[in-house]
């Protein structure tokens, strides 16, 4: 029990870091390579996620999807790349080669479509490199440069929403 409790705080001050020694450079590119974040359990249409390339321009194959899935060892997660929160190590470390893979793309833009306050999401968001990082209505502020008011049923507004303000920031190509 006192061990989670250090194991926690060495993560949120693993967070912190992240977002204190982050830095935002302002760039005029176009958007080419997207991640998405979820939470499964909250959130498990994978085909409205890859829906998004169309309207982000981008190829299907430059959109990675990274799912929370804390399941039962018999269920089975819809999303084909996955973790647990019993990945989570110490200082920000992760044990999955999957996440460990995610978190070295070097992204456009990070989605943060989860509402949770796992740590685990946090963790990974913290830790992704992406100029551009969009989360949802409670999300953790240091982390996302751009929070939209919207819960996670209401993913048409979201898209509406990130479409708008993607193009006022100029990041949509005119493909």
């Amino acid at each position: 029990m006192i061990l989670k409790g250090f194991k926690e705080k060495s993560n949120k001050k693993y967070i912190d870091k992240c977002a204190q020694s982050r830095v935002i450079l302002p760039n005029a590119d176009k958007l080419q390579r997207v991640g998405v974040l979820v939470n499964s359990h909250e959130f498990s249409d994978p085909e409205w996620i890859k829906s998004l390339t169309s309207l982000l321009k981008i190829k299907a194959n430059d959109l990675k999807i990274l799912a929370l899935f804390n399941g039962k060892k018999h269920e089975t997660s819809v999303y084909t790349d996955t973790f647990s929160e019993k990945e989570l190590g110490w200082k920000g470390q992760f044990k999955s080669q999957t996440v460990k893979d995610f978190v070295a793309n070097k992204f456009d833009l990070l989605i943060n479509f989860y509402e949770t306050d796992s740590l685990a999401l946090q963790t990974i968001s913290a830790a992704t490199q992406a100029p551009l990082k969009v989360g949802l209505h409670n999300a953790n502020p240091d982390i996302n440069d751009l929070t939209l008011d919207i819960t996670i049923k209401d993913k048409n507004i979201f898209k509406t929403e990130l479409i708008k303000y993607l193009n006022i920031l100029n990041k949509l190509s005119n493909e």
